[in-house]
Protein backbone atom coordinates (compact mmCIF):
# COMPACT_ATOMS: atom_id res chain seq x y z
CA UNK A 1 0.00 0.00 0.00
CA UNK A 2 2.55 2.52 0.87
CA UNK A 3 4.35 1.78 -2.38
CA UNK A 4 1.54 2.26 -4.31
CA UNK A 5 0.37 5.54 -2.46
CA UNK A 6 4.21 7.10 -3.25
CA UNK A 7 4.03 5.99 -6.56
CA UNK A 8 0.63 8.29 -7.17
CA UNK A 9 2.42 10.89 -5.52
CA UNK A 10 5.96 11.19 -7.47
CA UNK A 11 3.38 11.11 -10.68
CA UNK A 12 1.39 13.94 -9.11
CA UNK A 13 3.91 16.40 -7.60
CA UNK A 14 5.94 15.73 -10.48
CA UNK A 15 3.18 17.36 -12.31
CA UNK A 16 2.93 20.28 -9.52
CA UNK A 17 6.76 21.16 -10.09
CA UNK A 18 6.54 21.44 -13.40
CA UNK A 19 3.17 23.72 -14.04
CA UNK A 20 2.14 24.67 -10.30
CA UNK A 21 -0.87 22.90 -10.37
CA UNK A 22 -2.42 19.45 -11.01
CA UNK A 23 -1.38 16.72 -7.87
CA UNK A 24 -5.01 16.42 -6.67
CA UNK A 25 -6.22 16.00 -10.14
CA UNK A 26 -4.14 12.91 -9.57
CA UNK A 27 -3.99 11.88 -6.17
CA UNK A 28 -7.71 11.74 -5.64
CA UNK A 29 -8.66 9.83 -8.39
CA UNK A 30 -5.70 7.18 -8.19
CA UNK A 31 -5.98 6.60 -4.64
CA UNK A 32 -9.25 6.25 -5.10
CA UNK A 33 -9.10 3.28 -7.10
CA UNK A 34 -7.92 1.47 -3.95
CA UNK A 35 -9.43 3.31 -0.59
CA UNK A 36 -12.85 4.72 0.27
CA UNK A 37 -13.14 8.38 -1.07
CA UNK A 38 -13.97 10.40 2.40
CA UNK A 39 -10.67 8.61 3.53
CA UNK A 40 -8.54 9.81 0.48
CA UNK A 41 -9.71 13.56 0.25
CA UNK A 42 -8.58 14.56 3.72
CA UNK A 43 -5.45 12.56 3.30
CA UNK A 44 -4.83 14.61 0.13
CA UNK A 45 -5.42 17.87 1.67
CA UNK A 46 -3.03 17.19 4.02
CA UNK A 47 -0.36 16.61 2.20
CA UNK A 48 -0.94 19.52 -0.27
CA UNK A 49 -0.90 21.90 2.39
CA UNK A 50 2.56 20.36 3.23
CA UNK A 51 4.10 20.55 -0.16
CA UNK A 52 2.60 23.93 -0.66
CA UNK A 53 5.23 25.36 1.61
CA UNK A 54 8.17 24.84 -0.12
CA UNK A 55 6.65 26.17 -3.41
CA UNK A 56 5.46 29.35 -2.12
CA UNK A 57 9.32 30.35 -2.14
CA UNK A 58 10.13 28.98 -5.47
CA UNK A 59 7.22 31.58 -6.61
CA UNK A 60 7.98 34.12 -3.98
CA UNK A 61 9.47 36.58 -7.36
CA UNK A 62 6.07 36.61 -8.63
CA UNK A 63 3.69 37.19 -6.24
CA UNK A 64 1.45 40.21 -5.82
CA UNK A 65 -0.52 40.44 -2.83
CA UNK A 66 -3.56 42.42 -4.04
CA UNK A 67 -3.73 40.00 -6.98
CA UNK A 68 -3.16 36.59 -5.20
CA UNK A 69 -4.91 37.52 -1.55
CA UNK A 70 -8.60 37.86 -2.78
CA UNK A 71 -8.80 35.21 -4.43
CA UNK A 72 -7.44 32.69 -1.80
CA UNK A 73 -9.71 33.96 0.49
CA UNK A 74 -12.38 33.81 -1.77
CA UNK A 75 -10.90 29.70 -2.91
CA UNK A 76 -10.75 29.10 0.64
CA UNK A 77 -14.41 30.12 1.37
CA UNK A 78 -15.52 27.82 -1.73
CA UNK A 79 -13.95 24.95 -0.03
CA UNK A 80 -15.63 25.55 3.44
CA UNK A 81 -19.17 25.59 1.95
CA UNK A 82 -17.77 22.73 -0.69
CA UNK A 83 -17.03 20.32 2.34
CA UNK A 84 -20.66 19.55 3.75
CA UNK A 85 -21.72 18.10 0.59
CA UNK A 86 -18.52 15.89 1.02
CA UNK A 87 -20.33 14.56 3.97
CA UNK A 88 -23.68 14.39 2.59
CA UNK A 89 -23.71 13.20 -0.46
CA UNK A 90 -22.78 9.64 -1.41
CA UNK A 91 -20.00 7.85 -2.79
CA UNK A 92 -21.07 6.69 -6.09
CA UNK A 93 -22.88 10.44 -6.47
CA UNK A 94 -18.76 11.86 -5.74
CA UNK A 95 -17.36 9.54 -7.82
CA UNK A 96 -19.38 10.41 -10.82
CA UNK A 97 -18.85 14.19 -10.16
CA UNK A 98 -14.73 13.77 -9.97
CA UNK A 99 -15.38 11.50 -12.98
CA UNK A 100 -16.99 14.35 -14.72
CA UNK A 101 -14.74 17.15 -13.74
CA UNK A 102 -11.45 15.10 -15.08
CA UNK A 103 -12.91 14.69 -17.96
CA UNK A 104 -13.86 18.21 -18.64
CA UNK A 105 -10.44 19.74 -17.11
CA UNK A 106 -8.78 16.65 -19.93
CA UNK A 107 -10.65 18.45 -22.66
CA UNK A 108 -9.87 22.07 -21.42
CA UNK A 109 -6.15 20.93 -21.81
CA UNK A 110 -6.64 19.42 -25.57
CA UNK A 111 -8.63 22.91 -26.59
CA UNK A 112 -6.95 25.63 -24.56
CA UNK A 113 -4.85 28.55 -26.01
CA UNK A 114 -1.57 29.65 -25.35
CA UNK A 115 -0.89 31.51 -22.28
CA UNK A 116 -0.72 35.81 -23.15
CA UNK A 117 2.33 37.61 -23.07
CA UNK A 118 1.45 40.57 -20.49
CA UNK A 119 -0.92 40.00 -17.44
CA UNK A 120 -4.29 41.46 -17.60
CA UNK A 121 -4.25 45.18 -15.94
CA UNK A 122 -5.24 44.88 -12.10
CA UNK A 123 -8.28 46.96 -11.42
CA UNK A 124 -11.15 45.95 -9.33
CA UNK A 125 -13.15 43.74 -12.29
CA UNK A 126 -10.14 41.53 -12.37
CA UNK A 127 -10.24 41.04 -8.85
CA UNK A 128 -13.47 40.43 -8.66
CA UNK A 129 -13.08 37.68 -11.52
CA UNK A 130 -10.79 36.40 -9.65
CA UNK A 131 -12.61 36.00 -6.66
CA UNK A 132 -15.35 34.33 -8.57
CA UNK A 133 -13.30 32.06 -10.26
CA UNK A 134 -11.49 31.89 -6.94
CA UNK A 135 -15.11 31.02 -4.77
CA UNK A 136 -16.34 28.31 -7.44
CA UNK A 137 -12.87 26.54 -8.39
CA UNK A 138 -12.79 26.20 -3.86
CA UNK A 139 -16.15 25.31 -3.81
CA UNK A 140 -15.73 22.16 -6.01
CA UNK A 141 -12.59 20.84 -4.24
CA UNK A 142 -14.54 21.23 -0.93
CA UNK A 143 -17.40 18.84 -2.20
CA UNK A 144 -15.07 16.31 -4.35
CA UNK A 145 -11.22 17.14 -2.98
CA UNK A 146 -9.94 18.21 -6.93
CA UNK A 147 -10.95 20.34 -9.95
CA UNK A 148 -10.60 23.71 -9.22
CA UNK A 149 -11.38 24.06 -12.58
CA UNK A 150 -12.81 27.57 -13.11
CA UNK A 151 -9.99 29.12 -11.50
CA UNK A 152 -7.19 27.18 -13.17
CA UNK A 153 -8.72 27.68 -16.93
CA UNK A 154 -9.29 31.28 -16.21
CA UNK A 155 -6.03 31.97 -14.57
CA UNK A 156 -3.93 30.04 -17.28
CA UNK A 157 -5.94 31.38 -20.19
CA UNK A 158 -5.31 35.21 -19.06
CA UNK A 159 -1.61 35.26 -17.25
CA UNK A 160 1.56 34.09 -18.67
CA UNK A 161 3.02 31.21 -17.46
CA UNK A 162 5.31 32.63 -14.30
CA UNK A 163 2.51 34.95 -13.08
CA UNK A 164 0.03 31.84 -13.28
CA UNK A 165 2.15 29.46 -11.27
CA UNK A 166 3.14 32.40 -8.52
CA UNK A 167 -1.07 32.98 -8.31
CA UNK A 168 -2.06 29.12 -8.44
CA UNK A 169 0.54 28.93 -5.32
CA UNK A 170 -0.51 31.32 -3.76
CA UNK A 171 -4.06 30.72 -3.91
CA UNK A 172 -3.31 26.88 -3.11
CA UNK A 173 -1.58 27.80 -0.45
CA UNK A 174 -3.92 29.32 1.91
CA UNK A 175 -6.76 27.37 0.22
CA UNK A 176 -5.20 23.88 1.67
CA UNK A 177 -4.80 25.05 5.07
CA UNK A 178 -8.67 25.73 5.46
CA UNK A 179 -9.12 22.30 3.49
CA UNK A 180 -7.26 20.82 6.59
CA UNK A 181 -8.69 22.51 8.81
CA UNK A 182 -11.87 21.92 7.51
CA UNK A 183 -11.92 18.24 7.37
CA UNK A 184 -10.04 17.86 10.57
CA UNK A 185 -13.14 20.30 11.89
CA UNK A 186 -15.98 18.11 9.96
CA UNK A 187 -14.03 15.09 11.81
CA UNK A 188 -12.73 13.55 8.35
CA UNK A 189 -8.82 14.12 9.58
CA UNK A 190 -8.17 11.71 11.41
CA UNK A 191 -5.09 9.80 12.29
CA UNK A 192 -5.52 7.29 9.38
CA UNK A 193 -5.73 10.11 6.57
CA UNK A 194 -2.44 12.05 8.06
CA UNK A 195 -0.76 8.57 8.13
CA UNK A 196 -1.89 8.25 4.58
CA UNK A 197 -0.21 11.79 3.73
CA UNK A 198 2.52 11.21 5.72
CA UNK A 199 3.64 8.03 4.15
CA UNK A 200 3.52 9.80 1.17
CA UNK A 201 6.10 12.13 2.11
CA UNK A 202 8.93 10.79 0.32
CA UNK A 203 6.83 10.11 -3.22
CA UNK A 204 5.71 14.28 -2.73
CA UNK A 205 9.68 15.30 -2.15
CA UNK A 206 10.81 12.99 -4.65
CA UNK A 207 8.55 14.48 -7.35
CA UNK A 208 8.72 18.14 -6.56
CA UNK A 209 12.47 17.51 -7.43
CA UNK A 210 11.83 15.74 -10.42
CA UNK A 211 9.26 18.08 -11.93
CA UNK A 212 11.95 21.74 -10.70
CA UNK A 213 14.37 19.23 -12.53
CA UNK A 214 12.19 19.72 -16.21
CA UNK A 215 10.41 22.76 -15.74
CA UNK A 216 12.59 24.66 -17.88
CA UNK A 217 13.22 21.98 -20.17
CA UNK A 218 9.77 20.52 -21.15
CA UNK A 219 7.58 21.88 -23.75
CA UNK A 220 4.38 23.26 -22.15
CA UNK A 221 2.47 22.15 -24.61
CA UNK A 222 3.59 18.88 -24.87
CA UNK A 223 2.98 17.96 -21.46
CA UNK A 224 -0.36 19.37 -21.02
CA UNK A 225 -1.45 17.39 -23.61
CA UNK A 226 -0.06 14.09 -21.95
CA UNK A 227 -1.78 15.67 -18.74
CA UNK A 228 -4.80 15.29 -20.66
CA UNK A 229 -4.17 11.65 -21.86
CA UNK A 230 -3.55 10.28 -18.13
CA UNK A 231 -6.80 12.39 -16.73
CA UNK A 232 -8.75 10.46 -19.21
CA UNK A 233 -8.54 7.16 -17.89
CA UNK A 234 -9.56 8.17 -13.78
CA UNK A 235 -11.78 10.26 -15.43
CA UNK A 236 -13.95 7.51 -17.32
CA UNK A 237 -13.34 4.97 -14.66
CA UNK A 238 -14.92 7.18 -11.96
CA UNK A 239 -17.44 8.26 -14.55
CA UNK A 240 -19.06 5.00 -15.32
CA UNK A 241 -18.20 2.79 -12.83
CA UNK A 242 -19.48 5.09 -10.10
Amino acid sequence: MVVLLNLVAVLAFFVKGVVGFGPALFLVPLWSLFLPLKTVVPATALLLFIANLPMLALVRRHLVPARDLPAALAYALGIVLGTPLLLSLPETALRRILGAVLLVFAGWIFLRTRPPRRPPRLDRREQLRLVLVGFSGGFLVGLVGAGALPFLIYTAWRYPKDEARALFTAVFALGTLVWTASYAGAGLLGKDQAAIALSALPGMLLGLALGQAVATRLSPEQFRRALGILLLYPGLRLLLGG
